[in-house]
């Protein structure tokens, strides 16, 4: 099995102009429908995905949030959700530690980890991820940078890193299931927080392989990232 993790524990603070009884990011609204729902939808396409899991926070799971989004937009393939925590990195613990409490646990081949505000991946992108983690054991997708990259220290620029060498990162991020489990409950047991989940990896000395991404599978995180994610969209519907 092949199963897709997305934490969306957090209220996304980042997008400025939330008030605490305002909605998480990953419900706000584009083209009308939640973010989090473009981005599982994307997953339920992909037919390399077996399930989805998402955590939430405990408040969504006591309003029945995601089954009611499911039930409404005709998402089959998520679990029931598990608690998340405003760390990203311990959501997706959550979710794997309940994974591997869960009759699934044997039969899981790869995770793949993806932001629940990145709507516009594709299902392309996800089975690449995916068949690179079966060969190589970890594969993340990202984008060469095109900007010239500063190295800074206090306002002050200390290099210019060989742009050639430059990755954007970005999600999916997938694993061979065993080796992302082992690599969290590691950097737990370590108190080690890694900012992405290849960066556990990499901190225990193994290699991640890059799958090249797509300029629009943009991370909705400000509130000018909500625009763009709009025109994106619609630009995607008239195609």
């Amino acid at each position: 099995m092949n199963i897709a993790v997305i934490p969306a524990g957090g209220q996304g603070r980042r997008m400025g102009n939330l008030s605490s009884s305002s909605p998480s990011k990953q419900f706000l609204l584009i083209g009308g429908v939640p973010l989090i729902v473009h981005t599982l939808r994307q997953f339920e396409l992909c037919p390399d995905i077996d399930a989805i899991l998402v955590a939430l926070p405990r408040e969504e799971i006591k309003n029945d949030t995601l089954p009611k989004l499911c039930k409404e937009y005709g998402l089959r393939k998520v679990l029931p959700a598990v608690e998340g925590a405003s760390e990203r990195q311990l959501s997706i613990f959550a979710a794997l530690k309940s994974l591997a409490e869960s009759d699934l646990h044997e039969r899981i081949a790869t995770i793949a980890i993806h932001d629940a505000v990145r709507p516009f991946v594709t299902p392309k992108i996800i089975t690449a991820t995916i068949n690179a983690a079966k060969l190589y054991g970890a594969a993340l997708c990202a984008l060469p940078a095109t900007d010239t990259i500063k190295e800074v220290s206090e306002g002050k620029v200390v290099r210019t890193l060989p742009r050639a060498c430059i990755y954007q990162a970005q999600t999916p991020q997938t694993f061979s299931y065993r080796l992302i489990l082992e690599a969290h409950k590691k950097a737990v047991a370590e108190n080690f927080f890694a900012t992405d989940d290849a960066m556990l990896i990499e901190w225990q000395g193994k290699e991640v392989f890059i799958i090249e991404g797509l300029p629009e599978n943009i991370k909705v995180t400000k509130p000018s990232d909500l625009i763009l994610a709009e025109f994106l969209l619609n630009q995607s519907q008239q195609s």
